[in-house]
């Protein structure tokens, strides 16, 4: 056992958004009612993010609000015009960050919702502001069938308030929950999914300045980014300052599995493991979020040995104990040596389907029952490569 308190080294619950109705989820086909679909198999002809979304409450949901002005029903909440035929409103633009976060290998669907008319606040190119009225919503699905759907939106009064709302067995509907949930996947040796609580999901999300997590330059301005991407969101004139190039790359070094276990780093640990003085693990001085302004700081890629990711961990060394190691300590980041890599094995960890992972040495931290086999052995790949 480790003889300290492990930093959080948390990964952010990247909540931009989601709906089921555009994933191929139990029966559902890619023309079931998802926004721009064809039944030609065509390219999707996604709504201009201008578009006007219903705020009329649906038959039957009055009085359904929460005293923090959140629905308590997904029914109710504006997801779907049609909640029986799971047909996702017109105005919510489904999209894909490069960089997505790990759920426990759960599929996602994301929506964004930008009020008409409004632009997002990039004066700060690493912190974005979004407009009051902005929605997003993640859905996720796990064995094929829909097990939660996420809601941020930002209010009236330029706070953000949010839920997760767990699906009912049959599908009817999805009710609102703040404390959390397990549910069984698989056989009894699996770990269950796990939803998170209302105080989980604040850890992560409190380490950016509004809030919101994925809707970013990093995140949408990388290849692979799908539907409002950052050249989007420029060309559309939806940034306040748009930056000079909208298309970005990682670094590489000499390892050639530099910008791989970058991206994996800024996605999985970033949103708590960042500068920001309300980020939860910004004390621990480990520093994994890609800055934007570090890409754009010049008219070629950054060196990798300059970035917060490197910096913060590589050589540096901790005070935590190797188990079984003779009182030798492992180093955040040991160049050529996963397994004296404090980074390497806590995010190679994951307590019992019983245990609570907020009690035990993992990195994350919160919610998260498997280990994303495929982003540690990116990682790992990284630290195996660096000169010693």
């Amino acid at each position: 056992m480790l003889r300290a308190r492990l930093p959080r080294f948390a990964v952010a619950i990247a909540i931009a958004v989601v709906s089921a109705a555009a994933l191929p989820f139990a029966g559902c086909s890619a023309s079931d009612g998802a926004p721009g679909s064809t039944d030609d198999g065509g390219a999707e002809a996604t709504p201009p993010l201008d578009a006007g979304l219903a705020d009329a409450a649906p038959a039957g949901c009055a009085g359904d609000r929460d005293p923090d002005g959140m629905w308590r029903h997904l029914s109710c909440a504006g997801l779907y015009v049609d909640f029986g035929a799971k047909r996702v409103d017109p105005a919510l633009r489904p999209y894909r960050p490069a960089l997505e976060l790990w759920s426990d290998g759960a599929a996602k669907q994301r929506y964004l919702f930008l009020p008409p008319g409004t632009t997002i606040d990039t004066s700060d190119i690493d912190e974005w502001v979004f407009p009051v009225g902005t929605r997003a919503w993640k859905e996720l699905a796990v064995d094929g069938r829909r097990v939660e759907t996420r809601l941020y939106e930002k209010a009236a009064s330029g706070t953000w308030r949010h839920a997760s709302f767990r699906w009912l067995d049959d599908g009817s509907d999805a009710i609102r929950t703040d404390d959390g949930a397990r549910i069984a996947r698989g056989g009894p040796d699996v770990p269950p999914y796990q939803i998170p609580t209302a105080n989980e999901c604040n850890d992560c999300h409190s380490g950016r300045k509004d809030r919101l997590l994925g809707v970013e330059a990093v995140s949408l301005g990388l290849p692979g980014a799908e539907g409002p991407t950052l050249a989007t969101l420029v060309a559309e004139g939806r940034l306040s300052a748009p930056p000079a190039t909208t298309m970005l790359a990682l670094p590489e070094d000499g390892t050639g599995a530099a910008a791989s276990a970058l991206g994996w780093m800024h996605v999985s640990c970033g949103p708590c493991h960042n500068r920001s003085s309300a980020a939860t693990a910004e004390k621990s001085r480990v520093y994994t979020l890609v800055r934007a302004s570090q890409l754009f700081a010049t008219d070629a890629a950054p060196a990798v040995a300059s970035l917060d990711a490197h910096v913060s961990t590589v050589g540096r060394a901790s005070t935590f104990e190797i188990p079984d190691g003779g009182g030798a300590t492992f180093s955040m980041i040991a160049a050529g040596d996963p397994r004296t890599s404090l980074v390497s094995y806590l995010s190679g960890r994951r307590v019992g389907p019983t245990g609570n992972p907020n009690e035990k040495e993992q990195m994350p931290p919160i919610v998260t029952r498997l280990v994303d086999a495929k982003g540690h052995a990116l990682l790992d790949a990284w630290i195996t490569a660096l000169a010693p």
